[in-house]
């Protein structure tokens, strides 16, 4: 077996395979970069997934939201500032920034929640729904046409391999070329592409 050649797939399908595990690939990274442009600080990033982690083996729905460094400071610099009263210029400073600055990290909030919701998700959506399809399709196509060689190469060879099992596992191949060209032809021309 190892010598022999397999039934060659033709340059649109491999430019389609090539294609398909560039947009796989960047999906992945997208996500990965975008969590990372989120919440940039990896030891929170970590303690948030343990959270999760835990939290769904309890059987809890316990969702941190990442902790803006805006929001920490504006919180230190309204405490202190009430704490040293509002008749000092100091203090009234400390007020004020810290309002800016709490403000600015419900900004940031907002902005965590949209990308979330109209960019993380979606794509989330397609890795777990149309690749994981498309690459049940091209897993499914390796193996029928694995079969098909084998069978005709058998065949050369004289074993007792008939014509309709030759026509079957063709036929077979065949379908599976179609529906995997179809899942990839759709994946790339989704309007993510």
């Amino acid at each position: 077996m190892g010598g022999a050649e397999g039934t060659k797939l033709d340059l649109d399908f491999m430019e389609m395979e090539r294609k398909t595990d560039v947009t796989i690939e960047l999906v992945e990274e997208l996500q990965l970069k975008t969590k990372e442009y989120l919440q940039p600080n990896p030891t929170a990033r970590a303690k948030m997934a343990a959270v999760k982690g835990i939290s769904k083996l309890s059987g809890q729905a316990k969702s941190n939201t990442y902790p803006q460094p805006e929001g920490i400071l504006a919180d230190c610099m309204l405490t202190y500032g009430k704490k040293l009263g509002d008749d000092g210029p100091f203090a009234v400073s400390l007020i004020e920034f810290g309002e800016s600055l709490k403000q600015m990290a419900d900004v940031k909030y907002a902005l965590d929640d949209n990308i979330k919701q109209n960019f993380l998700e979606p794509l989330h959506q397609l890795q777990t729904k149309d690749i994981k399809e498309v690459m049940h399709h091209r897993k499914k196509l390796q193996g029928r046409r694995l079969d098909f060689d084998c069978k005709r190469r058998r065949q050369a060879k004289g074993s007792a391999i008939t014509d309709d099992e030759i026509r079957s596992a063709e036929d077979k191949f065949g379908e599976s070329l179609q529906l995997a060209q179809m899942g990839m032809y759709h994946l790339l021309e989704n309007d993510f592409s």
